[in-house]
């Protein structure tokens, strides 16, 4: 009792300082070991801090490989692989490596970092006891990590599997498949595959864990085994210089009736066919667009019966091997899938408006870089690349993309005088009951885009109105386009609301996108067009197709319109950044009328009395020289 008592009255102090193994020295055996095992207590100092750190020290450098060799032998091994080359190439290299350096790069290819100790371990034991390397790359690809790396910006290096899948995953779906079947099993998919690669990604699997899965498949199993890769199979050849190829195969579903694009290709087509050439048309567009380009085409299939074939088929190699093209004409750089054609390619590039306004498109920055690395594809492999205008050709072509000068030609657009001489005009009053359009009226018919300056316009318009000659005018504003779901939806919204008047507030109309044939009799019947844009490509569109319409224009002064317009001075222009400026020319349009459309078609010279045969025999005689070569 008595040593039981002492031991009792002895201080805290001094109990912590006795060794804890002497305090627990008559534990249970299971119970001491599990307390050893935990370590440092919450509040307890001493051994086990530092004995926990040395612990901690030992383990990170027992690690199961000599990482120093491992690194400098990678680094000679990065060396080796083709830059701009496919995965499949890399992986086909990283596969000859013993086991070590293999999982050294293939962790560099995949997760784009150098492996972890445990991880290295738990994979180089695998290898060792047989599983094979592509399933430890592809049991890679699927982890939690790769997604999340195959998600990030590009960034790292450029030469890794995890660079490729983090340029082409904000593709839409049919361009992914199309970038990952190139890229894993060297080829673009058939139909058949097309359609069931389509259909799992459609049912939610990750686009990282498809590619997992095709990359396990025994056609690239084969691949990686092969001696050398196989040369792709020869594209079809016509025996004549007379097929010409128009390549409509948007990775998604879109709208052509109307558009800037679609309106160009087909003036272009029918400029083609009117020629003394002979020439026959295939048109490829993708199953998702096979009715809105099939009806695009109508009239011109109608105008000249077997000599313009629409194609149709999600499949690359389908569209190579069964569409007898001599050259393909690429009317938009975006379209991804072009890369993959195999016949020479003519491409349009009408600008690259988001490398002129990065503040105004930083919004969607991720979506532009990729657009961009595609125009940078598409382009390179061009046979020839054409531009509207030497300011895009200077900017865009030479400056932006660092194209080759002979690379490069313009030629420039034209008025539609084909396709207005065979859209009858409406009747005035059929046209105005359709669209509510009582009393005069200014016209900007654009769909809105960032760069359009719809806002800016709605302002100018808003001055004009308030001041004693616009409020008696009773002058209307016309848009063709709604304001729903629209880009700078805020800012339009913003500057509607800013109208305190509701007359004047209900005389600025969005009527919506208008079939392609009422747009003539929407400029016939207008006191005016006005072109607020901040930026184009060419001359503005709607200023030939005003005038033609005899329907004078204002617009915004920019470089490329003083391209083809030398003397102003019969034209309202201003600042298209300042809305005081615009709301003069509002004026000026409106007290001029109708009376100064002569002299402004006048000022336009030659370019309003261009056809777009003119344009095709431009075209035309690319088509020989590349056919020539």
């Amino acid at each position: 009792m008595k040593r039981k008592g002492s031991r009792r009255r002895k201080s805290a102090a001094t109990r912590r300082r006795l060794p804890r193994k002497r305090n627990r020295k008559h534990a249970k055996p299971k119970k001491r070991i599990r307390r050893s095992l935990k370590g440092k207590r919450r509040g307890r100092r001493g051994k086990a801090k530092g004995h926990r750190r040395r612990l901690a020290r030992t383990r990170k450098r027992a690690l199961p490989m000599d990482a120093g060799r491992l690194r400098a032998d990678n680094e000679q091994f990065r060396q080796r692989l083709i830059p701009g080359a496919r995965i499949i190439e890399w992986f086909r290299e990283a596969f000859k490596l013993g086991n070590e350096d293999f999982l050294w790069e293939i962790y560099r290819q995949i997760l784009q970092r150098e492996p972890d100790a445990a991880g290295f371990r738990t994979n180089k034991h695998l290898l060792d006891t047989g599983t094979g390397k592509a399933q430890i790359a592809s049991s890679m690809m699927q982890s939690e990590e790769a997604g999340n790396v195959f998600g990030r910006k590009p960034s790292g290096d450029a030469n890794t599997a995890a660079y490729i899948f983090q340029s082409i995953i904000p593709a839409t779906e049919i361009d992914f498949i199309h970038a990952a079947h190139l890229h894993l099993v060297n080829r673009p998919p058939d139909a058949a595959r097309m359609a069931s690669h389509s259909g799992a990604l459609q049912n939610g699997v990750p686009r990282h864990i498809w590619a997992a899965r095709l990359l396990m498949t025994e056609e690239v199993q084969q691949l990686l085994s092969a001696p050398s890769l196989p040369e792709p199979p020869a594209p079809p050849v016509s025996g004549t210089s007379r097929q010409i190829g128009i390549f409509l195969c948007f990775g998604s579903q879109i709208s052509m009736d109307g558009e800037g694009i679609g309106r160009f290709i087909v003036r272009l087509s029918e400029g083609l066919l009117k020629l003394d050439r002979g020439y026959i048309l295939h048109v490829a567009t993708t199953e998702a667009n096979y009715r809105e380009t099939n009806a695009v085409f109508t009239y011109l299939r109608n105008a000249f019966p077997h000599r313009i074939i629409i194609h149709h088929s999600d499949s690359m190699e389908s569209i190579n091997s069964n569409v007898p093209v001599d050259v393909w004409i690429v009317p938009y750089v975006g379209m991804a899938l072009a890369q993959y054609l195999q016949k020479p390619t003519i491409v349009c590039l009408h600008d690259l408006v988001y490398l002129h306004f990065p503040d105004l498109y930083a919004g969607s920055q991720t979506h532009y870089q990729y657009i961009h690395s595609i125009a940078q594809k598409v382009t390179a492999q061009a046979a020839a690349v054409v531009f509207d205008s030497e300011f895009t050709r200077r900017h865009e072509g030479l400056t932006f993309l660092g194209l080759r000068p002979e690379q490069t030609t313009v030629v420039r657009f034209a008025a539609p005088h084909e396709e207005y001489s065979a859209f009858n005009v409406i009747d005035e009053g059929t046209l105005r009951n359709k669209y509510k359009l009582y009393g005069p009226y200014i016209v900007f018919p654009s769909v809105i885009r960032l760069h359009k300056n719809h806002e800016r316009l709605i302002d100018a318009f808003h001055r004009f109105r308030l001041t004693e000659l616009g409020a008696a005018s009773g002058l209307r504003l016309v848009f063709t386009d709604e304001t729903t779901n629209r880009p700078r939806q805020q800012e339009i919204a913003a500057a509607l609301n800013a109208i305190g008047d509701p007359n004047i507030r209900a005389s600025v109309q969005f009527i919506g996108r208008i079939p392609s044939a009422e747009l003539p009799s929407i400029y016939k019947y207008a006191i005016g067009a006005v072109v607020p844009t901040l930026f184009e490509g060419s001359c503005p569109f709607p200023i030939l197709e005003s005038l033609l319409m005899d329907t004078p224009v204002a617009y915004g002064r920019l470089e490329v319109v003083q391209e083809v317009i030398a003397d102003p001075s019969s034209f309202a222009t201003f600042n298209p950044r300042d809305p005081l400026e615009m709301a003069e020319a509002i004026r000026i349009l409106w007290l001029q009328g109708k009376s100064v459309a002569a002299e402004q078609k006048a000022a336009l010279g030659d370019l309003l009395h261009r056809s777009w045969m003119d344009v095709a025999n431009d075209y035309a005689a690319i088509v020989d020289r590349i056919t020539a070569r």
